[in-house]
């Protein structure tokens, strides 16, 4: 069949047209199956992070009820042998005002907070740190701990050794770890915390106490410098506020003591996740 150059141009034109159609069309299918597929595997994620975060404030409350009374209280040691769901409280809690349908336990408000602290912060957490496991996982072991200190010093006046111990090592070990503080400027992060608030503690008269002390050096180890200085100011901040308030409303008198980790973990959290930068 003879065609002319003109004819070859045109059939020529044609045939690239439609390829490039066609090409365009499956570019569209399949930025909408990378579509559906990003969005399927972030509604997994989210439930990940979601049902992580209830399991580890189930473990935050088994460690608020039981670490306290560690060689104290044999009774509280006792609760060891409770099951799974004593301390996975949110389906139940609402319900029966409280009471554990496994051991006819009143269990403190507490519990069911503490859960839905982690679940948030856990969340939080997925959606601050994308595309970085090894990173997520850092920090949700971070705040688990942060989180079950905040409700023990909330409880007890206490910032106990048997938590501030491990967590140092632990903190030393994920120093070596990619995107975490490295180790040199997390010892650092750790002096200048120690140093800090050694140095109020001496001014205050005992307006801190050695567990404050001990917590804010670990909460160097975690955020390194200069991140250790924002979460200090922001827990200093918070307990500023929160003393204040107490004053306003007569729930305590200048000379009362207050428990001042839950705000530094509070700052620590902060700056963990990215909220006010430090990072």
């Amino acid at each position: 069949m003879h065609c002319d150059a003109g004819s070859e141009a045109m059939l020529a034109e044609s045939g690239v047209l439609a390829y490039t159609a066609f090409a365009a069309a499956g570019s569209v299918a399949g930025g909408r199956e990378m579509m559906m597929l990003t969005g399927e595997l972030t509604w997994i994620g989210l439930a990940i992070a979601v049902i992580v975060g209830w399991l580890a404030g189930a473990a935050g409350n088994w460690a608020a009820d039981i670490l306290p009374h560690l060689g104290v209280d044999r009774g509280q040691a006792d609760r060891r042998g409770f099951p799974l769901w004593h301390y996975l409280t949110l389906p139940w809690y609402p319900f029966r005002k409280g009471v554990c349908p496994h051991c006819g336990e009143l269990c403190p408000r507490r519990a069911p907070s503490l859960e839905v602290g982690t679940i948030a912060v856990f969340t939080l957490a997925w959606l601050r740190v994308p595309g970085d496991l090894t990173l997520l996982l850092v920090t949700w072991c971070y705040a688990i701990f942060l989180l079950t200190v905040l409700v023990i010093d909330l409880e007890h006046r206490r910032v106990l050794n048997v938590m501030l111990i491990p967590a140092a090592v632990a903190a030393l070990l994920f120093s070596l770890l990619p995107g975490t503080p490295q180790p040199l400027n997390a010892l650092l992060g750790a002096a200048v915390g120690l140093g800090v608030f050694l140095l109020l503690a001496l001014i205050g008269r005992g307006a801190l106490g050695a567990g404050d002390v001990k917590l804010a050096a670990v909460i160097g180890l975690m955020t390194g410098y200069p991140g250790v200085l924002t979460a200090l100011v922001i827990g200093i901040a918070l307990g500023g506020v929160a003393a204040l308030a107490l004053l306003i409303t007569r729930r305590a008198g200048r000379k009362s003591f207050m428990a001042y980790a839950p705000y530094l973990s509070l700052g620590a959290l902060a700056v963990l996740l990215g909220l006010l930068g430090g990072r």
